[in-house]
């Protein structure tokens, strides 16, 4: 084993496209609102968010994810908290 393999070992490059499963519970940023749902963009993929307050947007929640399309990214999830606001 090189240096260079040595120094590289475990790394691994993160994709814009993250895959969750009904049960995750995650932290995010409400980016906006479309069709009715406030939503969370997560790199290239989409959480529309049932029952979030509605001045949710710019605002970091814990949401609970309800479904996923692996195919699309993207996926429905539920409101549980707000933990923070928007750094700027």
């Amino acid at each position: 084993m090189s240096v260079f393999d040595k120094f590289l070992a475990g790394w691994s490059f993160r994709g814009s496209t993250p895959d969750y499963a009904a049960g995750n519970a995650l932290e995010v940023m409400v980016t906006g609102e479309g069709d009715g749902d406030h939503v969370a963009r997560i790199g290239d993929s989409t959480l529309r968010i049932e029952g979030a307050p509605v001045d949710a947007v710019d605002t970091r929640i814990i949401v609970d994810v309800e479904s996923w399309d692996d195919a699309t990214h993207t996926g429905r999830a539920t409101y549980r908290k707000t933990v923070g606001e928007s750094a700027f």
